[in-house]
C-alpha cells in the first residue's frame, strides 16, 4: 500500500516514529507564552478537576465561544506546559502519520518527508499554529481527524470497496461528530466533503455506504451543536470582534470577500514556495511521459505561469491563472482515473476548506493551516503515481532524511533563542514579585508579526504575573543590549 516503505521493515518505521516523537516532543517546549495562553495559563490554573473544565467549556459554548473541543484542550493544557507539549507533539506526529498513510507515501522515508512538509509552512501560520497554543488547538487537531476520517474511507479514494463493519461505522460517525467542534470554516468543508465522498461512492458503485451515511450524520450533529451556541449572535451584532458579510445581504458578502481575497491568495498559495514549486515540479514531471505541441504548450505555460507569480506584477492574477493551468494538467497527465479523481479531491479541497474565510473578519493566517495540508497531500498524491518505489532506495531514503534535518535544524535555531530569553524574562517577573518591586521590565521579543504571534502584550502577561489582582504589576519592555561573554 505504501510506497517508500517497500524493502523497508516495521521496525525502522517504529524507530522513525519514536525518534520524531522525541524531536517534536523537544521542539514543543521551546515554544513560549504568548497572546491569549496567557489567559488559559491563568484559566488552567483556576480548573482543579474535570468538572470544573468541563462546566468551564459549556459555560463558554453558551456565551462566547463555541469551540467545544478547541477549548477543552486548550483549558486542561492551560498552566500544565508538560502536558500541552505532549498534545502538540502526538497531535502533529498523529498528522505526520495520517498524510503519510492516506497519501500512500509511508515508510521512514515517508515519515520524514512529511515532517518536512508538514514543518515548512510560511512565517506567520507556523507563528499561529505550532507556535501559539491557543491556535495550534483549534487549528491543527480538526485537520488530523479529516485524515482519520480519509484513512477510514480509503477504499473510496482508492476506488475500491469499502467494508462495511461496527467498528467503522462508529468509528466514522464519533470522528464525523468531534471534527465539528473545533473551527468554523472546517466545519462547513467536512458537511461538504462528507457529501462528495457519499455521492462519489453512489455513482461509482452504484449503492449506498452506511459507513458514508454516518459520517455525514455525524457531521451534520457536529454541525448543529456548534453552530446552534449563542455565541454566535454577537457575529452578526454591531460592534463584536467577529463579523460576517451575512448582515449586509449580498452586498455585505461581496464586500467582506474583497477585502479577505488578498489574504487567503496570499496564505493560501502566494506565500507558500513549498507548495507551489512542488506541485509545480510533480506536474511537469508527469507530462513528460506525455508528446505532442499540446503537451508542451501547457507545461511552458504552467512555468511561465509560476515564475509571473514569484517575480511578476499583479501576483494574484498569476496564481489565478496557475492553478487553473495545474487542474487541467493534473486532469490530463495522472494516468489513471482512480488516481485523477483522489488527486483532484485534495486539491479542489483546499479552495472549499478556504472559501468561507472570505465572507468573515478578522481572518489570520492561521486559518489557512488546512488548506495548506489539503494542498500537500495532493502534492502525495502527484508523486505517488510517479512510483518513486522504483528509484534507489539510497535517494528515496536520503532525500527526505536532508529535508527533515534542515526543516528540524531551522526550527530548533530559531526557537532555542526565543527559549533562552523566555526563561530571562521568566526570571525577572518572578523577581519583581518576590521583592514587591511595583514593576518588571523585560527585554523584548522582537518577533510580533514573525516566528512569534503577539509575543510582547503587557496586559496579557499580567494576568498571571501580579500581586493581589491582575494588571496591578507593571509590566514594560525595553530594546535587548548585546549580552557579553
Amino acid at each position: 500500500m505504501t510506497t517508500l516503505s517497500r524493502g523497508q521493515g516495521r521496525r525502522e518505521t517504529a524507530l522513525c516514529l519514536a525518534g520524531l516523537f522525541l524531536v517534536l516532543f523537544l521542539l514543543s517546549g521551546l515554544y513560549p507564552v504568548t497572546g491569549d495562553d496567557w489567559y488559559r495559563e491563568a484559566l488552567g490554573a483556576s480548573l482543579q478537576s474535570p468538572w470544573d473544565l468541563f462546566q468551564e467549556v459549556a459555560g463558554r459554548w453558551a456565551a462566547t465561544n463555541s469551540r467545544i473541543l478547541g477549548n477543552l484542550l486548550a483549558y486542561s493544557a492551560g498552566s500544565r506546559p508538560l502536558l500541552r507539549q505532549l498534545y502538540q507533539a502526538a497531535l502533529t506526529l498523529g498528522l505526520i502519520a495520517l498524510l503519510a498513510r492516506v497519501t500512500g507515501i509511508g515508510g521512514w522515508g515517508g515519515l520524514l518527508l512529511w515532517t518536512a512538509g508538514v514543518l515548512s509552512l510560511p512565517r506567520d501560520i507556523f507563528a499561529q499554529t505550532h507556535a501559539w497554543a491557543a491556535g495550534f488547538f483549534n487549528f491543527v487537531p480538526p485537520v488530523v481527524v479529516v485524515l482519520a476520517c480519509l484513512v477510514l474511507v480509503q477504499p473510496v479514494l482508492d476506488g475500491g470497496k469499502l467494508e462495511e463493519t461496527p467498528q467503522r461505522w462508529a468509528g466514522l460517525f464519533l470522528l464525523g461528530f468531534a471534527h465539528q467542534l473545533f473551527v468554523e470554516h472546517s466545519t462547513l468543508y467536512a458537511l461538504c466533503a462528507a457529501l462528495v465522498l457519499l455521492v462519489w461512492y453512489r455513482l461509482e458503485r452504484n449503492r449506498w455506504s452506511p459507513s458514508l451515511l454516518l459520517l455525514l450524520l455525524g457531521c451534520v450533529l457536529g454541525a448543529a451543536l456548534l453552530f446552534s451556541s449563542p455565541s454566535y449572535r454577537m457575529v452578526s451584532g454591531d460592534g463584536s470582534y467577529y463579523q460576517s458579510g451575512l448582515s449586509g445581504g449580498l452586498a455585505g458578502l461581496i464586500a467582506t470577500a474583497r477585502v479577505n481575497l488578498p489574504t487567503v491568495a496570499r496564505y493560501l498559495i502566494l506565500d507558500c514556495p513549498v507548495l507551489y514549486i512542488s506541485l509545480t515540479a510533480l506536474a511537469s514531471v508527469l507530462g513528460t511521459r506525455f508528446r505532442g505541441w499540446p503537451h508542451r504548450l501547457l507545461d511552458i505555460g504552467l512555468f511561465l505561469s509560476l515564475l509571473w507569480m514569484v517575480c511578476g506584477p499583479h501576483p494574484f492574477a498569476a496564481a489565478c491563472v496557475w492553478a487553473l493551468l495545474l487542474v487541467l494538467a493534473l486532469a490530463l497527465w495522472l494516468p489513471d482515473r482512480v488516481s485523477r479523481a483522489r488527486t483532484l479531491f485534495f486539491l479542489l479541497s483546499a479552495g472549499v476548506a478556504a472559501g468561507p474565510l472570505l465572507f468573515v473578519n478578522p481572518i489570520g493566517p492561521r486559518c489557512l493551516f488546512f488548506p495548506y495540508i489539503l494542498l500537500l497531500a495532493a502534492a502525495g498524491c502527484i508523486l505517488r503515481c510517479l512510483e518513486p518505489g522504483r528509484m534507489s532506495s539510497l535517494f528515496t531514503g536520503l532525500v527526505p532524511a536532508a529535508l527533515a534535518a534542515a526543516v528540524l535544524g531551522a526550527c530548533f535555531s530559531i526557537y532555542l533563542p526565543i527559549h533562552r530569553l523566555e526563561l530571562r524574562r521568566t526570571g525577572i517577573l518572578e523577581e519583581a514579585l518576590a521583592s514587591g518591586a511595583a514593576e518588571a521590565v523585560l527585554p523584548p521579543y522582537g518577533q510580533d508579526g514573525g516566528w512569534l504571534w503577539d509575543g510582547d502584550n503587557s496586559e496579557k502577561i499580567g494576568q498571571v504575573y501580579y500581586r493581589e489582582t491582575p494588571g496591578d504589576l507593571e509590566i514594560r519592555f525595553f530594546a535587548p543590549c548585546p549580552e557579553e561573554d
